[in-house]
């Protein structure tokens, strides 16, 4: 009980603005929380950055607090959500030039003329693709979303994804490709 009055205090003092009482809770979770994070991301910087923007988010949204739930479940909801949101938006970054795959060590096993290989027959392929097809693709690998894309063309959302796809399917159908190339374009897809 006297933990559920704590937390009352506690949540009604930092509704009401009250930096100690943040300090406080800051105090209390920032450690559980890197952790958290930790155990979740495998990157230290990543796990710091997230437990800031958790603050932030505990901060900015103080007046959501609810006073009749304990304080640590409502800091490891902002928690559970500032993780998804980064990670939503990390893969939404995913999108690799396709210029810059002929630098990337597609896979260690592999030698260096077999993946220059690779990316010729892709880039080749590229060729191959309809204006269409080829305009909507390095809209993608400028980072345009779908919509986005679609807006740009004046075109409906589903034709770009189904353009998308089939030119997808062409290119691992003439290049032969690998699976981490494959991999890699799968991720304009995403």
């Amino acid at each position: 009980m006297r933990e559920l009055n704590t937390d009352l205090v506690l949540i009604t003092d930092i509704r009401s603005g009250c930096e100690k009482a943040f300090l406080l809770v800051y105090r209390q979770f920032h450690e559980k929380l890197y952790f958290y994070f930790l155990q979740k991301t495998r990157s230290e910087d990543v796990s710091e950055e997230l437990v800031q923007l958790t603050f932030i988010k505990l901060w900015q949204y103080r007046q959501s607090l609810n006073p009749q739930l304990p304080i640590s479940q409502q800091v490891f909801r902002i928690a559970k959500t500032t993780l998804i949101d980064v990670l939503r938006k990390k893969a939404a970054n995913r999108l690799v030039p396709i210029e810059t795959m002929a630098t990337i060590d597609l896979v260690e096993e592999e030698n260096s003329a077999n993946a220059e290989h690779q990316v010729e027959l892709v880039q080749a392929s590229l060729s191959h693709l309809s204006p269409m097809q080829q305009k909507i693709l390095s809209f993608r690998l400028e980072g345009l979303s779908n919509k986005e894309i679609a807006g740009q063309m004046a075109i409906s959302k589903k034709t770009v994804e189904n353009q998308v796809n089939r030119a997808i399917r062409s290119i691992k159908k003439k290049a032969k490709i690998s699976f981490v190339v494959l991999l890699l374009l799968n991720l304009l897809n995403a």
